[in-house]
């Protein structure tokens, strides 16, 4: 069960989760104080986020297995300015109930991906449109979805300088490369590596060598422009994009818009959609 909410997506891929197991069907989920983004993400926002994409997997998990999940946001107490990373984000019980409904997005739990690869261009018909909008209920967290040619090149356009404005700083692209390996090493479990780019076999290659012939500065120029590029032709080639926004920006909305956005993936993903969070924006 905790495995498949483990398949939940988050920023860099960095898995910023720690389980507790106080008593028996009984789950805390906490922050992991060694998987953050300060310089990223200063205010946490992606960080819940991507806890409440954990919470769905958890969810939708648990009602596969047979349980009916009782979840209490911050039992210890609603969050202030500061944060105390050793209070847990979530309590989370789990109660036997044969009756419960089962949801049919158990089924792509891990099929979801984050694909970062330049997308082919197709139209997205309305029926996937529709089932898009059908993934959750949208009264309190609303989203919207856009087709139209014009609408997308002025979102590309903004995503493309939200990324370069991203980069430019120096302590954002540090922690960055923190969690971007440029070995491709296979027992790497959180972060990102080259091959995940979204680069093809010859580019990636072709990046591989330039990289081994330069170092210092001219290395991470090299990869900051890689990164840049990427996010332009990716944003470029997409044909639709869509948005969830909240009444405030407190945290149970973080965790409430990320329980939808991983309803959203999932749904995309059963659909055959690709699908790429750009967060940079953010």
């Amino acid at each position: 069960m905790v495995a498949r909410a483990l398949a939940a997506p988050s920023p860099l891929n960095i898995q910023p989760w720690m389980v507790r197991f106080p008593v028996p069907d009984r789950i805390e989920l906490c922050i992991d104080p060694g998987r953050i983004l300060p310089a990223l993400d200063p205010d946490f926002r992606r960080i819940f986020i991507a806890h409440g994409a954990f919470l769905e997997n958890l969810d939708i998990a648990a009602r596969d297995q047979g349980y009916r999940t009782d979840i209490t946001l911050f039992p210890s107490g609603w969050p202030g300015a500061q944060l105390d990373l050793s209070e847990p984000v979530a309590r989370i019980d789990l109660i036997r109930d044969t009756a419960v409904e089962k949801d049919p997005l158990a089924a792509v739990l891990f099929l979801r991906r984050t694909s970062r690869i330049p997308f082919s261009g197709r139209s997205i018909g309305q029926e996937t449109l529709a089932g898009l909008s059908d993934s959750y209920d949208q009264s309190a967290i609303p989203m919207g979805l856009l087709t139209d040619p014009g609408s997308r090149s002025a979102i590309a356009a903004l995503l493309y300088q939200a990324t370069a404005i991203e980069l430019s700083g120096e302590d954002r692209f540090r922690e960055l490369l923190l969690f971007l390996d440029t070995t491709c090493r296979s027992d790497r479990r959180a972060g990102c590596n080259l091959t995940d780019l979204g680069l093809s076999s010859l580019s990636l290659v072709w990046l591989r060598l330039r990289m081994a012939l330069v170092s210092g500065d001219r290395r991470e120029a090299l990869l900051k422009e890689t990164l840049i590029s990427c996010a332009r032709r990716q944003a470029s080639t997409a044909a639709g994009f869509g948005w969830i926004t909240t009444p405030g920006n407190l945290r149970v909305e973080q965790i409430r818009a990320g329980r939808a956005f991983e309803r959203v993936a999932l749904t995309a993903a059963s659909l055959g959609l690709s699908f790429q969070p750009m967060t940079q924006i953010l």
